[in-house]
């Protein structure tokens, strides 16, 4: 399960979940909110079947079954209440916390926000400032996230390691530019040292591949490579 406060997880789960995450949990919380004071009896916070209305009133025809599931098993966001074969009621861990996130997310603020947004270009160089746009863009948060889980995981399937593939062709090849970038302009900020984080765990990952998978020793030896490539020794601080 994914670990910090709930307000934490809330932000961590909208980051990777984005507007559909979004939806159901603005959903589940509305369901919460305007029921207070209305007479009935309630099993929960808010129910499968109020979601599911919630949606279909925005117009979004989607089941929300399996983000629930997410928000509960792997977030720790909510908890079943109440479950028969016809029912599902849930019941938030802090509503309050689940609100404040909300409304932040609504703001545009994150977990990992990169920069005060008072900032301005009069106030900072032009090529930091981009930096730092193009750093936030990358949304290093979930992608550190997403590397963590692969890590603790005890043996990665195929699915896993094309996950991987991806990342290391795509975000990680950003990164990678993005310090070199900074290294240019002489910028090290905390921007900086989250890429090398994100360096350092996309380095362990790809020994980890290289030890626990059946490779040819070519594939080896450019796995061997990629994780020497992508070592924090090779970015000169």
């Amino acid at each position: 399960m994914v670990s910090g406060s709930v307000k934490e997880r809330v932000l961590e789960f909208l980051a990777e979940y984005d507007e559909r995450g979004y939806a159901v949990l603005r959903a589940a919380i509305d369901s919460y909110v305007y029921s207070k004071g209305k007479r009935g009896i309630r099993l929960g916070d808010f129910s499968f079947r109020e979601v599911v209305q919630r949606l279909k009133a925005w117009g979004i025809d989607y089941n929300p079954s399996m983000l629930l599931r997410i928000l509960e098993r792997d977030y720790g966001i909510v908890e079943t209440s109440y479950k028969s074969s016809n029912q599902h009621w849930f019941r938030f861990v802090d509503a309050n916390s689940v609100i404040e996130a909300l409304e932040e997310y609504e703001k545009g603020t994150t977990i990992t926000e990169e920069y005060d947004v008072s900032e301005t270009l009069e106030e900072e160089d032009p090529e930091i400032l981009l930096l730092k746009i193009q750093v936030a863009s990358l949304n290093i948060g979930a992608l550190e996230e997403k590397l963590k889980k692969l890590l603790l995981k005890p043996r990665l399937t195929t699915s896993d390691i094309a996950v991987f593939r991806g990342i290391a062709f795509n975000e990680i090849e950003q990164v990678v530019s993005l310090l070199k970038r900074a290294n240019d302009i002489g910028y090290e900020g905390e921007e900086v040292e989250a890429m090398r984080r994100i360096l350092s765990l996309a380095a362990r990952l790809a020994r980890k591949i290289m030890s626990h998978t059946k490779l040819t020793a070519s594939a080896k030896n450019t796995i061997r490579q990629v994780a020497h490539t992508l070592s924090l020794d090779t970015i000169h601080e």
